[in-house]
């Protein structure tokens, strides 16, 4: 049996709501690890210190990483929550990221892993992935889609080396991206999305998740989960998403991996196939 590696990501991370603590400790109880993409801007002392002391409990289940600095810009004359899209030039860039890896490094000190940077709506250009290259980060971590069209166009991409083209973002998953030293390690299933492919609202009960995995494990050998934890507002949210967790536990075919975990896996697997 072919097997699958899972991994677990929650994203906009900031004040310790109650609906944060469920999903920590939703996942902790479950031993399942995951990765917190926490946005500098957003975090207080009091969430920092919070954070720090699960951290240190949980080592090998919480992971904390950098999600953006304020996950929001001007775009003319409108907000959006891109922060990075829209051609903004490398120095803004280099700034904002810098600005916010010293932010998490001075709040939540040797918790904060400054390996890994999600960038907001998973939006990114060529000038995003030198400012992370020189602001040290190793792995970028975004969406990647699973449908003909998409996987085509990301292939025809990465003959070009291209980081994105005709106005869309090429996901290099699993991989190094074109002309950088920089490696991806993407979503592709996302418990929150409220809407299908025709605009009509949807409930993503654990059934539903199940069948987005089964998708999913079909084109990708990594998959990973996002969960916006402020979603889980809801008794049944949480009881979906632990039945969801449990079903993948219970298959013999997937193994639930922190990103750490399997990013060190790869390197060393490219670093093998180099020799």
């Amino acid at each position: 049996m072919t097997s699958t590696t899972v991994f677990f990501r929650d994203d906009d991370v900031g004040r310790m709501t109650p609906a944060l603590r469920d999903v920590i400790e939703l996942l902790v109880e479950e031993g399942v690890p995951c990765s917190y993409q926490v946005v500098p801007a957003f975090l207080d002392a009091e969430a920092a210190r919070a954070l720090c002391e699960i951290q240190v409990r949980h080592p090998a289940l919480v992971h904390l990483n950098q999600h953006g600095h304020r996950h929001e810009q001007m775009l003319g004359a409108e907000r959006v929550y891109s922060e990075f899209a829209g051609g903004r030039p490398l120095a803004e860039q280099l700034a904002e990221i810098a600005a916010g890896r010293r932010r998490l490094e001075e709040l939540l000190g040797p918790a904060f892993d400054p390996t890994l940077f999600t960038p907001p709506c998973h939006k990114y250009d060529d000038a995003t992935i030198q400012a992370l290259e020189a602001t040290g980060f190793q792995w970028l971590s975004a969406g990647v889609k699973t449908d003909p069209f998409s996987q085509i166009y990301y292939g025809i991409g990465a003959r070009l080396g291209r980081v994105g083209f005709l106005g869309k973002r090429v996901s290099y998953h699993g991989g190094r991206v074109a002309g950088s030293a920089l490696s991806e390690l993407s979503v592709c299933i996302d418990v929150d999305e409220d809407k299908d492919a025709a605009g009509e609202r949807i409930e993503k009960d654990d059934a539903r998740l199940w069948q987005e995995f089964e998708r999913c494990r079909r084109r990708l050998a990594i998959v990973g989960v996002m969960l916006h934890h402020a979603c889980c507002d809801r008794p049944e949210k949480l009881a979906w998403l632990r039945a969801f967790v449990r079903r993948l536990k219970a298959d013999p075919g997937v193994e639930i991996l922190s990103m750490p975990v399997i990013a060190g896996r790869l390197s060393g697997e490219r670093l093998r196939a180099a020799s």
